[in-house]
Order: C-alpha cells, then sequence, then structure tokens
C-alpha cells in the first residue's frame, strides 16, 4: 500500500506543473532517517572525508571524520513537481523512470561532526555545527516492482542551482593556534565541498537496490563536468502552397538558433520545398530558436512571411516537440514549422591524471541505446598516451594528436612539451549521418619549430561498427613507418555515439 501511495502521490503531480505539498513524502524521509542513523553516518564519513582531503591546501596533511550527531532535524522538502520519462526499454518490464523537482530546506541546529585535523607538529579537534542550505534539488528516480518499499531501485541527485548554506567551525583544542588560521582554512575547505563538490554541480548516484535484503545504500558521487544542458535541436521546415498555382515565388528560409543560423533560398512551384536544419547545443538555457521566412527584393523591401520563436531555456523539464504555421494568404505560401530538441544522456566520464573512471552503470542507468538508429552525436575523448619516443637526440618529443571525422579534422590537441607519456585530456563531439561505417583517424605528432615541420610518431584507422557504441580509454596501438622505435606506442582513447534522430 505505501509503495503505491508513493507512486500515485509523485506522479499525480506531473499535470500541474506546480510546486505540491510533501507532508507524507517527509513523514517518511523522517522515519527513514531515524531508522538508518548508522547507515547515514557512514555514507557521510565515506563521501565527506574523501572529498575533504582530496580539496586541503598543503598546510593540512589530513582531516579525519570522527563523529556524526544527528539529532532529531530531518531534510525537509518544501514542495515537488514531476515528469514521466518515457523510456522505450522499461515498457516491457515493471520500471518507470520519473523526473523529480523538489525545494528542498533543511535546517538543523542539532546536526553537527567532529573532524580530526592533522597539521605540522600537532592533530586539532574540530567541530562543524548549525548546518542549514537550502536549494532546488531534481532527483531522477528509477522505480521498481522488484524493490521492497519504497520501491526505489537507485536516484541520480543534483542541484539546479547553487544552494544557500550556512554552518559554523569552533576549534575543540585549548592550545593558542590563532596565528595559524586554522579554522578559516577548515571552513573555506568545508565550504568548498559543501557548496561545489557535493551538491552544485555534483551529481550524487544512490543505490537502493539492497535495502530491502538487510543491505547497504551504495552512493557514489560524480563532479558535473560542466553546468551546461547539451543537446539536439532539429528543424523541419516545410513551404507549401495554400492553394493551387503555376506561378514560382522565390522564397528565403531562415532557422537561427543562439550565433549558429542556417539560410536556404527555396523556388516555390505546386511542389512542397523543406528544409532540415539540425544543430548541436552546448547549453538549452542559452538558446532560443528562431525561423523565419520572406521574400527578397534587390531593390524594394522584402516582404515577411511570418516567424517563429521558440523558447528552449526549460528544455530539461519540458522536453519540447512544436509544430507551428504562418501563412501569407496575398503570396499564397503557407510555412509549417516542425521543431523536436532532444536532451543528451551524460557521458558519464571523468579523467584525473591518466585515470578515467566510467560513470555509465551509475548516472545512465536502465538507458538503453537504440541499435537500429545510425545518426546522432559522435563524441570522441584524448585521454594519454605512452611510448612516445623522441624525434632528435636534444631531448623528449613535443607530442599533439589531431583526428580526423571521415578525412575531416575534428580535433586538435595542445602538445605536451617535452614527454614520453602525455596526458592530453582533450575532447569533442559532432554530428554524424552515418556512425556505423565512419573512420576515426587518430594522428601523432611531434611539434617541431625547425625545420618547420612536425614529425610523425604514429597514426590508427578505427573503423566504426555497432561495437563501438560505447568504448571507454580503450588502448590504439600506433602505426608508425619509423623503424627505430623500439617499443609500441599507445594512445588512449573514448569513443561514445549518443543516438538522435536527424532530419
Amino acid at each position: 500500500w505505501y509503495q503505491r501511495r508513493v507512486r500515485e502521490a509523485v506522479v499525480s503531480t506531473q499535470s500541474t506543473g506546480e510546486y505540491a505539498s510533501m507532508e507524507w513524502l517527509n513523514n517518511i524521509i523522517s522515519s527513514w532517517y531515524y531508522v538508518n542513523n548508522e547507515q547515514v553516518h557512514r555514507l557521510v564519513k565515506k563521501i565527506l572525508e574523501s572529498e575533504l582531503n582530496n580539496l586541503t591546501p598543503d598546510i593540512i596533511e589530513k582531516i579525519t571524520l570522527e563523529e556524526c550527531t544527528f539529532g532529531t532535524d530531518t531534510p525537509e522538502i518544501k514542495g515537488i513537481k514531476t515528469r514521466i520519462v518515457e523510456m522505450p526499454c522499461l515498457k516491457e518490464g515493471k520500471q518507470q523512470k520519473v523526473v523529480i523537482d523538489a525545494i528542498v530546506s533543511i535546517d538543523a541546529p542539532d546536526f553537527e561532526f567532529s573532524l580530526g585535523v592533522k597539521v605540522p607538529l600537532v592533530t586539532l579537534r574540530a567541530s562543524v555545527q548549525r548546518i542549514s542550505f537550502m536549494g532546488n534539488l531534481r532527483i531522477t528516480a528509477l522505480f521498481s516492482d522488484q524493490i521492497a518499499f519504497p520501491g526505489v531501485q537507485n536516484l541520480c541527485i543534483t542541484f539546479t542551482d547553487r544552494p544557500e548554506i550556512g554552518f559554523n567551525v569552533e576549534l575543540l583544542d585549548a592550545i593558542d593556534i590563532d596565528t595559524f588560521g586554522v579554522d578559516k582554512l577548515i571552513s573555506d575547505v568545508i565550504e568548498d565541498v559543501m557548496a561545489k563538490q557535493l551538491v552544485y554541480p555534483g551529481r550524487l548516484y544512490v543505490d537502493l537496490s539492497q535495502i530491502g535484503a538487510g543491505g547497504e545504500v551504495e552512493v557514489v558521487l560524480m563532479p558535473r563536468m560542466s553546468d551546461q544542458h547539451p543537446g539536439v535541436v532539429t528543424t523541419k521546415v516545410t513551404v507549401s502552397r495554400i492553394s493551387q498555382t503555376t506561378e514560382t515565388s522565390k522564397i528565403e528560409v531562415s532557422a537561427k538558433l543562439g550565433d549558429d543560423e542556417e539560410k536556404k533560398t527555396i523556388e516555390l512551384r505546386t511542389d512542397d520545398q523543406i528544409m532540415a536544419h539540425n544543430i548541436l547545443i552546448k547549453d538549452f538555457d542559452a538558446n532560443d530558436l528562431q525561423v523565419r521566412a520572406w521574400e527578397s527584393r534587390l531593390i524594394f523591401k522584402d516582404i515577411p512571411y511570418g516567424s517563429v520563436k521558440v523558447d528552449l531555456a526549460d528544455m530539461e523539464f519540458t522536453l519540447p516537440s512544436v509544430t507551428e504555421t504562418f501563412s501569407n494568404e496575398e503570396k499564397n505560401v503557407k510555412v509549417t514549422v516542425e521543431v523536436n530538441a532532444y536532451l543528451l544522456p551524460l557521458i558519464a566520464l571523468v579523467q584525473k591524471g591518466d585515470h578515467v573512471e566510467d560513470f555509465q552503470s551509475k548516472f545512465n542507468a536502465g538507458c538503453v541505446q537504440p541499435a537500429d538508429l545510425n545518426t546522432g552525436v559522435l563524441y570522441v575523448h584524448v585521454h594519454s598516451a605512452k611510448g612516445i619516443p623522441s624525434c632528435d637526440d636534444r631531448s623528449k618529443a613535443d607530442p599533439f594528436v589531431t583526428v580526423y571525422y571521415n578525412g575531416k579534422e575534428v580535433l586538435k590537441t595542445k602538445e605536451v612539451s617535452n614527454s614520453d607519456s602525455p596526458i592530453f585530456n582533450e575532447s569533442e563531439e559532432f554530428l554524424t549521418e552515418e556512425f556505423v561505417g565512419s573512420e576515426l583517424t587518430f594522428k601523432v605528432d611531434d611539434n617541431d619549430v625547425w625545420p618547420n615541420s612536425d614529425d610523425p610518431i604514429g597514426a590508427y584507422k578505427l573503423r566504426l561498427t555497432q561495437e563501438d557504441v560505447r568504448r571507454v580509454n580503450i588502448g590504439l596501438t600506433l602505426e608508425s613507418q619509423r623503424k627505430d622505435l623500439k617499443q609500441d606506442v599507445i594512445l588512449y582513447v573514448s569513443v561514445v555515439f549518443r543516438p538522435v534522430p536527424l532530419v
């Protein structure tokens, strides 16, 4: 009954598009929080301790999370609105993916944790108290009938804007260490973790599938690589006659999205004429699509036929599929504009140094790529290389990588000076109308200032197949014409294809 109540209450808010009261959900959170206090403590220690140590300045050698006191205050959700995500891969099963936007407010004067802070010559103790924050939270929940109450298999959590955060740091040791400024350092580190790493702009994955069997909650933190919301917008403009005629009209059509604009001159007689426009955009929030049509005249003023403007700012919440029509009866012309916008799934790759971590199984869980779609977005990431030979006797090489797609250059990395094991960590993504059968060429050269020509090191040609939809940090052994190579040169790259039905 409770599981059904959770689903019905969450899904019922979809139609209004407004925030609804969530007292019932807060009661569930409060009960779980109280019963699973020890699990919450372990999760806080696991996540917070590692992140604190990753961000500590050099003067602080190590931070240890010693104790948490939770008190009786629990996170409170002020309001909630949801939308259902139709997932073809889940239709046959008993799963449903729901996107929840919630206003979350936490004011926990009783919640505090103590830290052991190791600085040169001494270990100090500090207490973090009176924690509070408020912000807009986005939760992507995967419901499953196979999971015990509350029926949630996993959650992907992120703040959609920077939350308001408050806390207080007090040193618990009696010795006089004011000159160290340790309390200020600790405060800065904690604020950096709470404000930037854990809640914004990071994504938190929570696996709840083992709770019913007495298992642990699994939590994974993946930092968001940018604040942008990338996607693809396809526009199909059909220009037709309102009534039959033998006249010919010369019509200009323009589709503009941000700084990108495509124009086409159409000779319209009796048959419909179509302009197709596909564009990969970095951020939906910063763009509006505008389509217009007009008759261009050399001497006199142009005659406008009409225009359509599509606002994509709410792309993440209301996936737009818009059809608009405008006409000019005097000129006997009708223009139909069909716009579809597709939010791309996360690449879910994070590179730190030469280590590449793949979060695909967590953050894109349940999403199966359509096998029959050969158009979409191709993402190429050049990570690193090993075994780069010296091209002269004076120093190591200054390697860089150039990537070609079907013979066209799509990415050229910066050179890494004087290195035989360079780390590049550069990527590019672009539209492709034919993924399977296309060719990626990776070419590695040594940058030479004199005699003004780069020395080739090696290359690799990758003919793309269905098996290459997602290949992460694969090692490509380069082919080289040089006979003096004593070891293989290996280039590490990732290739990710995200299908989109282009027009």
